[in-house]
């Protein structure tokens, strides 16, 4: 009996494998499991390679694993692909009507589980779709799942299509479990007493998008864009309930333009896209930015460049959300690792940027904004406070005054005695600009200079609301590994391993990009012994961003850039091999 499994369902576009894999996900989620899934797909809407892996465990689940112990073949033309990531006695379920497995070169150890799906489907209904079903049941049967808690899912998503189509599904997932029942087949998963679900099941963008939401976003704007588009559509879907506006517009330069003139008027706003509509995008953050409105821009990153691959994973936009617009102005770069952090930081993003009028720069990437996974404690309830926003100005109301944070007196239209000059020019005080007549005038220099300084004061306090970064592990470790983004799990999980083969690794995770404690930085790393830096890009830009920060060169380097998620077992051979060169 294994402690965890990671199951992987394998077809094409078309196969109803997206659908399959959160219809798992939840049943899971229902038996009160740990679960994080992820899907890798192509860019079709019929036909290719597409897989959809889970891995669940009544324990903390740090990665969507690698190989898989059961493999549900959609269809045969994808039999062939994925024979190199099965784990030793893996379990292939297929459809004996359509494949024989052995015209396959599958390693010999794996237990081939042959079900006749079109058979069994065409008792039941015309629908091929419902071999899933049938499929689906013979996993519940191996895997020890209750069919009762099953059904009440199957329930929950077929309900409001009738009665008719609830019960033809019931019949689909019995058929299934009586046939691995009849035929055998093993039991990998242990059965439990299952308690209550106490947990949600939600993605890394979903999660994103309810933690704008708890924080009181009214408005959101986005062009679809793979892989930030799925938030556009869960904020579009509770709209109703949420008094905001969701608005889909024509491009990027609309997206960003409506969310900054939303923030104008006072609305908590925000707007996503992933590297390419991002690069659209940064003129405008540099208009924001000196008009000091405050802005949340969620880039979830993609391998680029241009078109790239769009549905494949990058870590390789630090540059460009560092350098964003041209000139210097103060923003902040957060990176989230994880579900649950996605919430937290959808949340903060809005607070910081209205706190301090600046633009927030969100780093997701495909691998975290896509990854499904249970949620345990969400806090839903804080109350959201307000910043600097004056209802009752005086009579000489000054919209950029400069004071000790930089955070200025702000207004809204509208604001009784709260009238102000605004535009995209440097200004002085009041708002009268400097960029015409009055640029390079001896009188108008100090103005400038003070104004520079006063917005980019402001970083100096945001720092110091982030917590310091922080070592995580033994400090008398033989190497420190250094993350940011989705990598951080993945990480942790290979120093596991590692300590389980007397290897004893550490990890410097961090989460706030930009400003950077670099002074912490500086004392964490320089009392490491070896470092590594593990990120999904091919030129090293948190190695090089932190050299640029600190001066401290990384030891040595973990980079991939095929589009694929960095593994667990990358991760422990890199450290094996940095240990046995020392």
């Amino acid at each position: 009996m294994k402690k965890d499994v990671v199951i992987r369902f394998v077809g094409s576009a078309g196969d109803g494998l997206v659908s399959l894999g959160t219809l798992f996900g939840r049943i899971l989620k229902k038996h009160n499991l740990n679960v994080l899934g992820f899907r890798s797909y192509q860019s079709v809407i019929r036909g290719g390679y597409n897989t959809y892996q889970i891995r669940f465990s009544r324990d903390e689940v740090l990665s969507v694993g690698e190989g898989a112990d059961v493999i549900f073949l959609l269809n045969k033309h994808v039999a062939n692909l994925h024979k190199s990531v099965v784990n030793k006695g893996a379990m292939v379920i297929y459809d004996s009507d359509t494949m024989d497995l052995d015209e396959f070169d599958y390693p010999s150890d794996i237990v081939k589980l042959d079900i006749p799906l079109v058979s069994i489907t065409k008792d039941i209904s015309k629908l091929k779709i419902l071999k899933n079903i049938v499929g689906f049941g013979a996993i519940i049967q191996i895997l020890g799942l209750d069919e009762t808690l099953t059904k009440e899912v199957i329930l929950e998503q077929f309900e409001r299509k009738g009665e008719e189509v609830v019960s033809t599904n019931y019949e689909a997932l019995d058929k299934g479990v009586k046939f691995a029942l009849e035929n055998q087949w093993p039991i990998i998963w242990e059965k439990h007493k299952y308690e209550k679900a106490q947990q949600m099941l939600i993605t890394g963008n979903e999660a994103l998008a309810l933690g704008m939401i708890s924080a009181g976003l009214k408005f959101y704007s986005g062009y679809p864009m793979t892989p930030a588009t799925s938030i556009v559509h869960y904020l579009t879907k509770h709209l109703p309930k949420l008094g905001m506006i969701v608005k889909q517009t024509e491009d990027e330069l609309a997206a960003v333009g409506m969310a900054i003139g939303a923030a104008y008027t006072g609305a908590r706003s925000a707007t996503g896209t992933s590297g390419g509509g991002f690069a659209l995008m940064t003129e405008l953050i540099g208009m924001a930015g000196i008009e000091e409105i405050p802005l949340v821009v969620i880039n979830s990153q993609r391998a680029g460049p241009s078109t790239g691959m769009a549905t494949k994973t990058a870590q390789a936009d630090l540059f460009q959300a560092y350098g964003a617009s041209h000139g210097e102005f103060p923003k902040v770069i957060i990176a989230p690792c994880c579900v649950d952090e996605s919430f937290l930081v959808g949340r903060e993003a809005l607070e910081i940027a209205e706190k301090y009028q600046v633009a927030v720069i969100v780093l997701m990437d495909l691998y975290l904004s896509e990854q499904i996974a249970t949620i345990r404690k969400l806090d839903m309830k804080k109350k959201n406070q307000r910043y600097g926003i004056e209802n009752n100005p005086s009579d000489k109301f000054v919209r950029y005054k400069i004071t000790k944070t930089g955070v200025s007196p702000r207004t809204i239209p509208g604001t009784v005695k709260g009238m102000h000059f605004t535009g995209s020019s440097e200004r002085n005080e009041e708002g009268t600009s400097l960029a015409s007549t009055l640029a390079g005038l001896p009188e108008t220099l100090p103005i400038r200079e003070s104004m520079v300084e006063k917005r980019m004061r402001k970083l100096e306090y945001i720092q110091k609301e982030f917590p310091e970064p922080k070592i995580v592990g033994s400090d008398k470790a033989e190497i420190t590994l250094i993350t940011w983004g989705s990598t951080k799990y993945i990480v942790q999980e290979a120093i596991q391993e590692l300590m389980n083969e007397g290897i004893e690794a550490n990890q410097l995770h961090l989460k706030y990009l930009n400003p950077l404690n670099s002074e912490k930085v500086i004392e964490i790393l320089s009392k490491a012994s070896k470092t590594i830096c593990v990120e999904q890009n091919y030129t090293g830009q948190m190695s090089d961003y932190l050299r640029m920060k600190t001066g401290i060169n990384a030891d040595a380097h973990l980079r991939r850039w095929d589009g694929e998620p960095i593994t667990t077992t990358q991760v422990v051979e890199k450290v094996k091999e940095v240990v046995k060169n020392e």
